[in-house]
């Protein structure tokens, strides 16, 4: 990548002691400042800062992701594993995100994490560290967007198991091509529209959580089901996994609050679109992690005291027939009339087509960023961007790519399919790592002092103890998953 050497130092003097503006003309002043030629028309799409938090909450789905992994985490960890769990890991991921955004409000930028890597990093590195958190980042959302595309179409097909009792096995691979198709033409050809979309997007993100909570904490009462006992949610925990101990488990069941807090960096990659980004990107990260981490942990309460019988929850044919089959069968136990049950369920799997719609549009940025710097194979060609619709065309063909492949895997083994999600967490929590890792060498050196301006800047020892606890946390969390 040429533009580290020529970039790593150019203009980094002028952001700091640059006045603060707004508009347009300032966007484009610090985007040059920071050695990056705006290619997007200022047409933006994300200019007011509820389209751009609809865009991170329907994006990472936090509470929804809690419902459809509930089954691994409850079988791992129990009731109390995974309450307790999910605790600590959203605690310590908005430490790791606090840090994250110090250098979204000075860097704002699609590139996000590797440039970050390569303006922190001791210039003899600088270049390999940030061309391998390029690729991670790169590698990491096209599997992004695969996986919520494969859950569609897995919770469609147990829609179907649901109210049939079976479903072809090839049902969820055809769903998945159809949602990818989907998304494709959405953002490819109706970005003014998606722009206007992303707040009451987010609106029926929320809606539905409501409907949920009605739902299992209402009609449970009304039904005069059973609710499992404080006891039990906070204090009895699980060895499902026969580990050698109940802190392994426990462990183990952290992979699921991880994977459902992992991905806020989308915002960042959409850095160039925003009007006024360096403001409006770490206010909105910081706002969308406080209410969809709240939401993830009200999701878990519901899910711990609702079900008064794992073993009997994961026992059914339902509960087996893939993540979303045991929200089914929650839903089933509360609501009891099957139409119903199958509506609701249809209401909260139309949540994923949001999330994948933007999933998509994060995904394009990033590879287009990454051709933009002359990292990929054919980047002049990656890198164009539709003058009409301001988007980057080629990039968005491509991002086709990764989705329809999987869809397909998942048709000769859905073992090595979810292998290679699961390798989604472990490189985005790399790439987190390795700013942090590059921010704490540049505090304690003294090589890059952050701006005093900076509304979210974290000083110097406070820095120092924010990039050390992430370091120590995503280096444990990475031993764990992988």
């Amino acid at each position: 990548m040429k533009f580290l050497s020529q970039r790593r130092h150019a203009g980094v003097e002028a952001i700091e002691l640059s006045e603060p503006e707004n508009g347009d003309a300032a966007d484009t002043k610090r985007m040059e400042e920071m050695g990056r030629k705006p290619k997007i028309p200022l047409t933006r799409r994300l200019v007011h800062r509820q389209a751009v938090w609809g865009l991170a909450s329907t994006v990472v789905i936090t509470w929804q992701n809690m419902l459809f992994l509930s089954a691994i985490a409850l079988s791992s960890g129990g009731l109390a594993g995974f309450l307790w769990s999910s605790v600590i890991v959203f605690v310590a991921m908005f430490v790791v995100y606090i840090g994250l955004r110090e250098k979204a409000e000075r860097w704002p930028v699609a590139a996000g994490q590797y440039y970050w890597v390569a303006q922190l990093a001791p210039c003899r590195y600088a270049k390999p560290l940030s061309f391998l958190s390029g690729w991670k980042l790169m590698s990491s959302w096209q599997v992004f967007l695969a996986a919520g595309v494969m859950i569609v179409g897995n919770g469609v097909a147990a829609v179907v198991v649901f109210l049939h009792g079976s479903s072809p096995f090839w049902l969820p691979t055809v769903l998945g091509i159809i949602t990818t198709i989907l998304i494709f033409v959405v953002n490819r050809w109706c970005p003014h529209i998606l722009a206007k979309a992303e707040f009451p997007m987010l609106i029926f993100h929320l809606l539905v959580f409501a409907l949920f909570m009605a739902i299992l904490l209402g009609l449970r009462k009304f039904s005069g089901l059973p609710y499992a006992t404080p006891g039990d949610v906070f204090f009895t925990f699980r060895n499902g996994g026969g580990w050698a101990s109940i802190g392994a488990a426990v462990s183990l069941t952290a992979t699921v609050p991880l994977s459902s807090a992992i991905g806020y960096d989308c915002i960042f990659h959409l850095g160039e679109e925003i009007r006024g980004a360096a403001t409006i990107m770490p206010t909105v990260l910081t706002w969308a992690c406080v209410v969809n981490f709240t939401l993830g942990l009200a999701t878990v309460l519901v899910i711990v005291f609702s079900v008064d019988d794992v073993d009997a929850l994961l026992s059914t044919p339902l509960s087996q027939s893939g993540p979303v089959g045991p929200v089914i069968q929650i839903f089933a136990t509360a609501i009891v009339s099957r139409p119903w049950t199958a509506a609701v369920s249809i209401m909260l799997i139309a949540t994923l087509i949001p999330c994948c719609i933007n999933s998509d549009t994060a995904a394009s940025r990033q590879l287009w960023a990454f051709a933009e710097d002359g990292a990929l194979p054919n980047s002049a060609w990656i890198q164009r961007v539709d003058e009409k619709n301001a988007v980057p065309s080629n990039a968005l063909m491509l991002t086709l790519i990764a989705p329809i492949g999987l869809s397909l895997l998942n048709l000769g083994s859905p073992i090595a399919l979810n292998a290679i999600i699961s390798l989604v967490i472990v490189n985005l929590m790399a790439s987190y790592l390795l700013v942090a890792s590059t921010s704490l060498y540049s505090r304690c050196t003294g090589a890059r002092k952050s701006p005093q301006e900076l509304i979210y800047g974290l000083g110097h020892r406070t820095g120092i103890a924010v990039d050390s606890f992430t370091i120590a946390f995503l280096t444990a969390s990475s031993v764990i998953v992988l």
